[in-house]
């Protein structure tokens, strides 16, 4: 697959989400039962903490490809990305955890 072809599937893909995000929600409120229509809720809301939690630690597994690829500082980093020193070395961090292990912290690595 192509960059492009990738990046059109990735924004159907986000299309298609938020449709059936809709959906779901329009459904929840056509539940007669309150009860029910409750527990439909909750399990919305956990379905979009899961698919949140994963989209993430994709961010921060991308953000620490881009701190390995171009080895680059923490803060070299951070001015790339659009955060503070701090917040990419938490990203960098948490790509390490989830399965990224050579992404390092130490901003002496990358200078």
């Amino acid at each position: 697959m192509t960059e492009e072809d990738a990046t059109k599937a990735v924004a159907a893909a986000l299309a298609a989400l938020e449709r059936d995000s809709e959906a779901a929600a329009g459904a929840v409120r056509e539940i007669g039962d309150p009860n029910q229509a409750f527990q439909q809720a909750t399990e919305l809301v956990e379905t979009l903490r899961k698919l949140y939690e994963a989209s993430a630690d994709l961010r921060a597994e991308q953000a620490a490809r881009i701190f390995e690829t171009e080895r680059m500082s923490l803060a070299g980093l951070a001015d790339r990305i659009g955060v503070s020193k701090a917040r990419a070395a938490q990203l960098v961090k948490t790509a390490k955890s989830v399965g990224r292990p050579k992404a390092e912290t130490s901003e002496d690595e990358h200078v």
